[in-house]
């Protein structure tokens, strides 16, 4: 529509202006009837958007189903073991899904340690200390100070003119990995070098120094950092211990018991234990099956299945006055998944006992189609029975002895999968929607042609006349009419 404003402010057409015929109206209305098989087509676009929405949020429902029972499909999420201990200040425990549910008594004699080393003070980190060769080497150490090398191979550490000060030969014995973490202490005194090694009797650690002074084992040089054990305190034994390396000893069940650290694992199955301290009393630790998370993840199933069947009605239902139908009101694939979900509640699992079927267990429908647990009944069932009526695989070709959890996890994986019925349903109705949008815009190019015919057409007519007025004025004023 060609518009111009008047010096007035007000908005008029320029179409009919010579002649009175309002073109644009007549245009609008001829394109108003022009125009209700595309008004059609948006109308039909928005419910299929609708349904494309309402479909998706089935799928991921039916997925968050899936999910949940294939939580009580897994083995492992029926033996959730917990740990407790009686005196955590000296034991503590953890404990996995392996682990077998008991009690056990732990009594702390000794903690493991760590062999911890200290050299003599320099002035400063700065310092330099000399250069040579240090050669570490991790093994036992015997009362006596005798060292029986470890399976570790010895490691040699250059100390050159390039690191010859004593950060230099701690960046140095770090970067060997050597099983040796090197660190400096300043005091008042001074800058100690300190070296600690892993805990347990077996990481102890002999430091031999080739010294470029000549002299391999006095308090000078390189040699200033050798540690025998075997040797004499300032003749090879340069070093000061201020801490020794050793297992922890323990009890367990009166079986006595070392550990080269203070975290034990591997003596229980799934057991981890953390002594802490000496304790004079033995701590109890107990391991037990938590059922509460058994029916935590009953109930993470019971509510996806909820959840569901509360969405599916939703989108179902059906308004008699037809103002409030749901998205999905009519669609059988819909329908067919919510009877479906129904029907697969009522069926019992062979070959167990009781429980055989969700309503043994105390899990019940009730009249709005949704499940609701009695704790109470679900409690007096085994772990192990429960796992089966759930979880049982199926054997041969028969769907009934397949658990209640894996015929969900099935049916679900099913219509939710990129090739399952949900999907199906998608896939149509997004080549309806672009075949839907190719209407649109064809129509709309022709509707686009035949206003500007429309247009064209009556501008013309409106021209004409116009002519005509001005000819019949002139006929007028020569007649002496005007």
């Amino acid at each position: 529509m060609v518009s111009s404003v008047s010096s007035s402010g007000a908005l008029m057409s320029s179409a009919g202006i010579g002649s009175g015929l309002d073109v644009n109206s007549i245009v609008t209305a001829l394109m108003s009837v022009e125009q209700q098989p595309l008004t059609m087509l948006q109308a039909k676009a928005s419910t299929m958007n609708t349904e494309v929405s309402a479909l998706g949020q089935l799928k991921s429902q039916i997925a968050n189903l899936s999910d949940a029972a294939n939580k009580l499909t897994t083995a492992s999420n029926w033996n959730p073991i917990g740990a407790t201990s009686s005196d955590t200040s000296s034991v503590d425990v953890s404990a996995d899904n392996t682990a077998s549910a008991g009690q056990h008594s732990v009594q702390v004699q000794q903690l493991a340690s760590a062999q911890v080393l200290a050299s003599g003070a320099f002035a400063s980190s700065a310092t330099t200390v000399g250069t040579g060769t240090l050669t570490l080497q991790l093994g036992s150490t015997a009362a006596d100070g005798s060292f029986t090398p470890g399976a570790a191979a010895a490691v040699n550490i250059t100390i050159g003119a390039q690191n010859n000060t004593l950060s230099g030969v701690r960046d140095a014995i770090n970067a060997a990995n050597a099983g040796v973490t090197a660190s400096i202490v300043t005091s008042p005194a001074g800058a100690q070098l300190v070296l600690r090694s892993a805990s347990g009797a077996a990481s102890t650690v002999k430091i031999t120094a080739a010294d470029d002074d000549g002299n391999n084992t006095d308090a000078n040089g390189v040699s200033a950092l050798a540690y025998d054990p075997a040797a004499a305190a300032g003749s090879g034994r340069n070093l000061t211990q201020t801490q020794a390396g050793q297992d922890a000893k323990y009890t367990l069940d009166g079986i006595a018991l070392t550990n080269s650290s203070n975290t034990v694992t591997g003596t229980l199955q799934g057991v981890t234990l953390t002594l802490k301290q000496v304790n004079a009393q033995p701590a109890t630790v107990t391991t037990s099956v938590q059922t509460s998370v058994i029916q935590g993840n009953v109930n993470s199933f019971i509510g996806a299945y909820n959840a569901l069947n509360t969405f599916l009605h939703q989108q179902t239902q059906a308004d008699p006055t037809g103002k409030a139908n749901g998205p999905l009101q009519g669609d059988s694939g819909a329908l067919m998944v919510l009877n479906q979900m129904h029907q697969m509640l009522f069926g019992t699992v062979s070959g167990l006992g009781s429980p055989n079927s969700l309503s043994a267990a105390g899990i019940s429908l009730q009249a709005d189609g949704s499940l609701s647990l009695d704790s109470s009944k679900f409690s007096k069932a085994s772990p192990a029975a429960l796992q089966a009526l759930f979880s049982q695989a199926q054997t041969g070709g028969d769907p009934n002895t397949a658990g209640m959890a894996v015929r969900f996890k099935t049916w679900a994986q099913a219509l939710s999968g990129s090739d399952g019925g949900v999907q199906g349903e998608l896939d149509s109705l997004a080549r309806s929607q672009k075949d839907n949008q190719k209407q649109q815009d064809d129509l709309q190019t022709r509707l686009d042609a035949t206003q500007a015919r429309l247009q064209a057409q009556y501008q013309a007519l409106d021209t004409t006349m116009s002519n005509l007025n001005a000819q019949m004025a002139q006929m007028k004023q020569a007649l002496g009419l005007a």
